[in-house]
């Protein structure tokens, strides 16, 4: 999978202000470190804007870096060495090491990076390719290219032998490598250096039917930890996007509409938590032979007990399906009140979905 959070929407934020920063994004790591390949942090004069490259010390370095490229826009590679003791005081003791690529021009790229949000909104997926020259000692060049698993890559034949079939296998294989650099040798086309491939992912959509209390809370839980958030409810005075804030998408509607107004996919997950029983059955039964990635149902033990046995002897649901529904929903953390409701509840979003990158890839 991609990283957990896409930085490039807000990076296009910042460049459309004409905000001048540093886009720096770990390409190559070695060992134990405290961020993985593909996180990425945007740095302006006054520091860490956004995203993170590890923290501590090193991230501290990369912005005092970061702040001297801002002024010469000059790019750069640098590496960093994490092998330090506790007993000699050091600050770096993970054991392993970072290469990370600070690109002083990102608005560069400014029309790349439009590209890629706009697949990102169409619910796309794609590699962002970055080329990096370093033909020049004195001078780093970055150029970037969107490649969206659409095959129209116009500038395909431009690329080195061995960049085109890996971009091929990141958006064909789901278990392949997220992230991945691969060597340039250069030729008379193709500039000695490397290239940074990034398999980037849409956000994970979550689905919350109920616009209540616990809706409302985990509403902005799901917005926090990375999700496209739509809120749906039957009743018109709870689908109020001034009540959900955090929701991108608020709808509302008879329950027997539903379904055509929510699309789902294999990274959507499903949060039901109406006002009734009857509405909780409702909307299960429409979802229940989805593909969704996670569906959940408030309830007590009695309630989910009765709910089985009329769905399976009505033939709205088999055995199989009615397995992969979470309910009671939430970990078991003694939740509550309704905000620890809520937090129970995104627990288990946030513990089906690392489970499903771990089978990804």
């Amino acid at each position: 999978m991609s990283t957990s959070t896409c930085i490039y929407p807000e990076l296009i934020d910042l460049l459309q202000q004409h905000t001048g920063c540093v886009l720096a994004t770990v390409v190559e790591t070695q060992g134990s470190t405290p961020q993985k390949t593909g996180s990425s942090a945007l740095i302006g004069e006054s520091g860490l804007l956004a995203g993170t490259v590890g923290g501590g010390m090193t991230e501290l370095k990369v912005i005092q870096q970061s702040q001297l490229l801002i002024k010469s826009k000059k790019s750069g590679l640098f590496s960093f060495d994490l092998h330090g003791e506790i007993a000699k005081g050091s600050d770096s003791i993970c054991g392993g090491s970072m290469k990370i690529l600070l690109d002083a021009a990102p608005e560069l790229s400014l029309n790349v990076f439009e590209q890629l949000k706009i697949s990102l909104d169409q619910r796309q997926k794609g590699v962002l390719l970055t080329m990096a020259d370093e033909s020049n000692p004195r001078e780093l060049k970055i150029s970037r290219h969107w490649f969206p698993d659409n095959k129209n890559w116009p500038f395909a034949e431009e690329l080195p032998n061995n960049v085109d079939p890996a971009i091929s296998e990141m958006l064909r294989n789901p278990i392949a490598d997220s992230c991945q650099i691969i060597q340039v040798k250069g030729n008379e086309t193709v500039a000695k250096g490397f290239a940074f491939l990034e398999r980037i992912l849409p956000k994970p959509s979550l689905i919350i039917a109920g616009a209540g209390h616990i809706g409302q809370s985990l509403a902005q839980l799901g917005k926090f930890l990375g999700f496209k958030v739509t809120v749906w409810d039957d009743r018109h005075e709870y689908a109020d996007k001034s009540k959900i804030p955090d929701a991108d998408i608020v709808l509302s509607g008879a329950a027997e509409l539903i379904r055509s107004q929510i699309e789902i996919q294999d990274d959507t997950y499903l949060v039901i938590v109406t006002h009734g029983h009857k509405n909780d059955a409702e909307v299960l039964r429409k979802f229940i032979g989805s593909g969704a990635a996670y569906i959940g149902m408030i309830g007590s033990k009695a309630k989910v007990g009765q709910m089985k046995t009329t769905f399976i002897e009505n033939g709205w649901a088999s055995p199989e399906q009615w397995k992969r529904i979470f309910t009671p929903i939430g970990l078991d953390i003694g939740a509550q009140t309704v905000e620890e409701i809520a937090i129970s509840i995104a627990a288990q979003l946030i513990q089906i979905r690392n489970k499903k990158k771990n089978v990804n890839g």
